[in-house]
């Protein structure tokens, strides 16, 4: 029997994946791996992250930063319900919240499963390395890059991929803008990229719900 489990993103990667541009993501292995095999790769069966008895087909309800209409601020997220107006609900991936009317923001660390609006099913999960990334697959983390003027009398178009489409500039490659993006995220969690960490690579695709 398939299970569900919660995962949680931030408001660029919950645009990304609505806009299809994202079918990947890489989590931390906590703790780190610490039993190897002959071939230096993590021991599976030793591993103690809830996260490694994630399968194939198991659905992922997505948590992302969200609020409720004020009158409910004072309510917890676990008592905001349908019947007290949680259907009142603003995603803050869809742009700025609205002056009138909306309450607090609050984290998708703390939202329930019944607000959650997405779902997703596991294709694939592997364990490896963060540095093991390819190109190809920093895009389907989320990246995308868009033709630029290379300099000179001509036009030279060269690709450039934004860590952050909204701040403009940007890398050469879609791994440089997956590494600024991966710190900007983990690194104030004790997670930067220059440790080459174990991760979950996992593959998922929308789950209609």
């Amino acid at each position: 029997m398939r299970k569900e489990h919660p995962i949680s993103y931030t408001p660029e990667m919950i645009r990304a994946r609505r806009e299809g541009r994202k079918s990947v993501t890489r989590r931390i292995i906590l703790p780190q791996p610490e039993v190897f095999d002959n071939a230096g790769r993590p021991d599976y069966s030793c591993l103690s992250d809830p996260k490694r008895n994630w399968q194939v087909g198991d659905l992922l309800w997505v948590k992302e930063t969200y609020c409720h209409g004020v009158e409910w601020d004072d309510c917890k997220p676990s008592k905001v319900d349908l019947l007290c107006g949680g259907n009142d609900i603003w995603y803050f991936a869809d742009g700025p919240r609205p002056t009138e009317g909306w309450g607090k923001k609050r984290s998708a660390m703390f939202m329930p499963k019944w607000a959650a609006r997405s779902w997703d099913e596991i294709v694939s999960i592997r364990v490896e390395q963060l540095w093991e990334i390819t190109e190809e697959d920093a895009i389907r983390e989320g990246i995308s890059g868009y033709s630029a003027h290379g300099g000179g009398t001509h036009f030279n178009p060269v690709m450039i991929y934004p860590a952050f489409p909204e701040k403009g500039g940007g890398f050469s490659t879609a791994k440089e803008a997956y590494e600024c993006l991966w710190d900007s995220i983990d690194a104030k969690r004790g997670y930067p990229w220059d440790t080459n960490w174990w991760v979950f690579r996992i593959e998922f695709k929308e789950y209609p719900k």
